[in-house]
């Protein structure tokens, strides 16, 4: 039997495009920083579903819209107002649902018990690093996540810190006494998920062999 302490949004991707983020309290994430129409600090990369923000599959499907047609409008002799006229209707849903969302994420915040281990519990279950080895070596220097991979490799294994990389952002926070915006987050690089040899061996390597993919 297995229980979790909440849901919040698959980063990695977004992170390794370079899009800024930022800490969302309530929900206890990263988050990527866009504006009313899904744009991220990245040009031409913007983000919508739940990897815009865990606010439930309703949220999910309005914030798509709204992207699209800024992005149609963009390309013609188009005004703002015809991008507002065309968003509000998503817009006004998704504020309504994100209102609902604000309450549970309230009433539901997991517990600090199960955010800051302690002892032997496994933080990051690819390397096999414990809570204790991770509090010691923050005990020992002032180190944020990217630092820590070189003292315990956590973090670097299959999962690329999908499941500890949270954990170990506010646990470093707590040892330090700094917010976890501060702390921040792993680097990450593609791969962004697990590839084979043969999957690696098989990408185009020069300008004709992309050319010939495409025309394939």
């Amino acid at each position: 039997m297995l229980l979790h302490q909440g849901v919040v949004p698959n980063v990695n991707l977004a992170i390794a495009v370079g899009c800024k983020h930022v800490w969302h309290e309530p929900q206890l994430c990263f988050v990527p920083a866009l504006d009313a129409w899904g744009q991220s600090s990245v040009e031409k990369v913007a983000i919508a579903g739940d990897g815009a923000g865990i606010a439930g599959a309703v949220a999910a499907e309005q914030r798509g819209p709204p992207g699209r047609a800024r992005r149609r409008l963009s390309f013609g002799p188009h005004r703002c107002s015809d991008r507002d006229r065309m968003g509000a209707p998503h817009a006004d849903a998704l504020r309504q649902v994100q209102r609902e969302r604000r309450f549970l994420d309230r009433l539901f915040q997991p517990a600090k018990r199960f955010r800051l281990p302690r002892g032997e519990t496994l933080v990051c279950r690819c390397e096999e690093v414990t809570a204790r080895q991770i509090r010691d070596a923050a005990a020992l220097e002032r180190i944020g996540p990217n630092q820590l991979k070189a003292f315990l490799r956590c973090g670097m294994g299959p999962c690329q810190g999908r499941l500890c990389g949270l954990t170990v952002t506010e646990m470093l926070a707590d040892a330090h006494g700094l917010s976890p915006d501060e702390v921040g987050y792993y680097r990450l690089r593609p791969p962004v998920k697990p590839i084979t040899v043969g999957e690696l061996a098989s990408l185009p390597k020069t300008a004709s062999d992309i050319a010939a993919v495409e025309r394939s």
